[in-house]
C-alpha cells in the first residue's frame, strides 16, 4: 500500500501488496488491509 510509510496500523501485507478498493456504502470506498475480508 502506498500509505503504508505514514500508517499507524501498517501490517506486512500493507509492504508487499496493494489493498483491494472496498465499498462501506453511501459513496464511501476504502483501500484497506484492515477492512478486507479475510
Amino acid at each position: 500500500c502506498r500509505f503504508h510509510p505514514r500508517c499507524p496500523y501498517a501490517m506486512d501485507v500493507c509492504r508487499r501488496e496493494e489493498p483491494p478498493m472496498i465499498d462501506l456504502g453511501e459513496g464511501h470506498q476504502v483501500a484497506c488491509w484492515l477492512h478486507a475480508k479475510r
